[in-house]
């Protein structure tokens, strides 16, 4: 059985969801670092994600997350510190 600290920890972690190759749903997200039409950078906190591809575009952002859109190459992350 999960601890309560187990699950508050799941239920405010970061979510990242791929839809095939062109979207990427980020939920949690504390900010966009970098941004051009072959790269994205989000900060998720304790890690950066780091989307690549082609054509990229940021379909939809709010205080709660990001839908990044266009022909997903990789996704990658890196300690944010």
């Amino acid at each position: 059985m999960k601890s309560r600290e187990d699950i508050i920890e799941y239920a405010t972690s970061p979510h990242i969801e791929l839809v095939g190759n062109h979207e990427c749903v980020v939920d949690g997200l504390k900010g966009i670092l970098e941004y051009t039409k072959d790269r994205v950078k989000v900060d998720l906190g304790k890690i950066n994600a780091i989307i690549s591809g082609c054509e990229l575009s940021i379909d939809s952002f709010s205080k709660e997350g990001a839908v990044v859109c266009g022909t997903i190459i990789s996704l990658e992350f890196e300690g944010n510190g």
